[in-house]
């Protein structure tokens, strides 16, 4: 099945308002004079009848993370002018830097600070803070005729993918199930070494030591914390007896990246691993994940980098990233549908340099083959209503706006046409001088498969690649896709243990220690002295229960 954009009709009001008008003037048998009258009365009565369906004013508060838009501001003063009759509601929008983000929204929540909308996800904190009561429910407001744009942009499908234990909480963002990444090679600084396309890793290796060489002041490879986020990664695809964690964004069970392990029959866990245990923790897994390092090996890969000067020296500071020059870059990782924005702010530095994109997870992805991106078929991303919010009716009333129509949608996610950029067919958008002022993080508040318009600035190339992503059947489900670990069992110990698993997680992924397994062995160590145990025991009780009540 292909998700494919769709038109939306208009809105019934206004064939409603289309339709009475032709039949009072096929039917009227006044002159025109009087017509004239009938219409300004009309007119006056509507007025009337609009100041009485006016809400109250209200502003909510949204707290979402990364950096505000220049042009915000603007953008938000068209949101209101064009609503002030209908939802009559002011947007306070507070982004936090997103090294401080999780820490201000936790302590908002826990201390009861009333806001109405923030970000969320299954890889983030979205399962620890629902244990917790922080979010609220949200199921009547989907499927629900009250809320026409939300029941057409978020199909009952959709949301039962996204459901946690029998109910939504989340509001689900994506154009596709994945955005598959790719590492953006500079096209012009490859050329002018003579060297070929980089089409795998042996070739990457080969263009960063040239540009080492060559350029000793340049800087082959810009990381941040994240490193290359998916260099060397195994993937489960074809198997139904393990589930990998192979670093922490893609842990289930916490926070805490532990590896599952299931019988061929699909009925009894058999074990759970994770960075830093010892050979005898994966003595029961299936080959060829039978050895700490066939899931956790590619660290070493990343301390490799490093060490050989491939990557710049402090990728967990923002600032010495961000000092970098960005003309000198040689490499960036990325992802397809980042790589125009990407593409659009080196040529304002350099009009001549340009990317091309090396897709170093997957050949079957580079061929664009059936099932070969990973998924749970669960959004990567949303947002969430927290239990505080004193204003869940209206904060669900402006997204039933914003995706009740395109012009509504364009607007907050692509801000104002004609300014920030202007429209190609009913489903395309070209950037304008003035796109950088006003980049909305969509994947925080607007994504959607339906609404959101593709970028035409992105080569015919890309543009494939897009619409490759946005098919089912380009991906694979993993197993234990709909398992949702509850985390009130164990509380106590995961608050004492993610704060050091991220610390071990910046250092591993980075590959900053070059001994990197002794450093994980260490770490482990640790961990286990902070309730490591107690949390594997629990994941094994869950996911056994899981798999008893039929679950895969």
């Amino acid at each position: 099945m292909k998700v494919r954009f769709r038109k939306l009709a208009l809105p019934v009001l206004a064939l409603l308002l289309m339709l009475s008008t032709a039949l009072t003037a096929c039917s009227t048998k006044e002159p025109a004079a009087s017509n004239s009258g009938s219409a300004s009365q009309a007119t006056e009565t509507e007025k009337e009848t609009n100041a009485a369906q006016t809400p109250d004013p209200v502003t909510l508060k949204f707290m979402f993370f990364g950096d505000r838009q220049a042009d915000l501001d603007k953008v938000l003063a068209e949101f209101e002018k064009r609503t002030k009759d209908t939802l009559n509601t002011k947007i306070n929008f507070d982004f936090v830097p997103g090294a401080e983000f999780r820490q201000k929204q936790l302590l908002a929540m826990s201390t009861g600070e009333s806001f109405d909308l923030t970000f969320d996800a299954p890889w983030a904190t979205l399962f620890n803070h629902l244990s917790l009561g922080y979010y609220q429910p949200l199921d009547k407001y989907f499927n629900n005729d009250e809320y026409p744009g939300l029941k057409k942009a978020f199909p009952a499908e959709m949301m039962e993918n996204n459901k946690v234990n029998g109910h939504i909480y989340t509001i689900p963002f994506q154009t596709a199930y994945s955005d598959p990444f790719i590492i953006a090679i500079r096209k012009d600084i490859r050329e002018e070494l003579g060297l070929p396309p980089v089409k795998s890793m042996e070739d990457l290796e080969n263009y960063l030591e040239a540009v080492k060489t060559k350029h000793p002041d340049y800087t082959p490879f810009s990381i941040g914390g994240r490193g290359i986020f998916r260099l060397g990664i195994p993937e489960e695809k074809g198997r139904t007896d393990i589930r990998l964690a192979a670093i922490k964004p893609e842990s289930f069970t916490g926070g805490v990246p532990f590896s599952v392990a299931i019988s061929p029959d699909g009925k009894k866990v058999l074990g759970a691993a994770t960075i830093g245990d010892p050979e005898s923790a994966f003595a029961n897994f299936p080959a060829p994940f039978n050895t700490h390092d066939s899931i956790y090996g590619h660290f070493g890969t990343r301390a490799e980098y490093y060490g050989n000067g491939y990557t710049n020296k402090d990728p967990l500071s923002k600032q010495a990233v961000e000092a970098l020059d960005k003309n000198k870059v040689a490499a960036i990782e990325t992802t397809i549908y980042n790589l125009t924005k990407n593409t659009l702010d080196l040529k304002k530095i350099n009009a001549n340099a340009d990317y091309e994109p090396f897709f170093y997870t997957s050949d079957d992805i580079r061929d664009m083959k059936p099932g070969a991106i990973r998924t749970t078929f669960i959004a990567n991303n949303s947002a969430v209503v927290p239990s505080s919010s004193k204003n869940v009716e209206r904060t669900m009333k402006f997204l039933d706006w914003m995706f009740s129509s395109k012009e509504n949608h364009d607007l907050i996610e692509l801000g104002i046409e004609g300014d920030h950029w202007t429209a190609v067919g009913d489903d395309g958008y070209n950037t304008t001088d003035n796109s950088s002022n006003y980049i909305f993080q969509g994947y925080e508040m607007t994504w959607n498969p339906t609404l959101s318009r593709n970028n035409m600035s992105n080569s015919p190339e890309m543009l494939k690649y897009i619409e490759y992503a946005k098919d089912t059947n380009s991906y694979y489900q993993v197993p234990l896709a709909a398992f949702v670990f509850d985390t009130k069992p164990v509380t106590t110990e995961l608050a004492k243990l993610n704060p050091k698993i991220q610390q071990a997680a910046d250092i591993l992924m980075t590959g900053l220690d070059p001994k990197w397994k002794e450093f994980a062995q260490n770490s482990n160590k640790e961990l286990r002295a902070l309730g490591l145990e107690k949390v594997r025991e629990e994941v094994l009780k869950q996911v056994q229960a899981y798999l008893d009540a039929g679950g895969k």
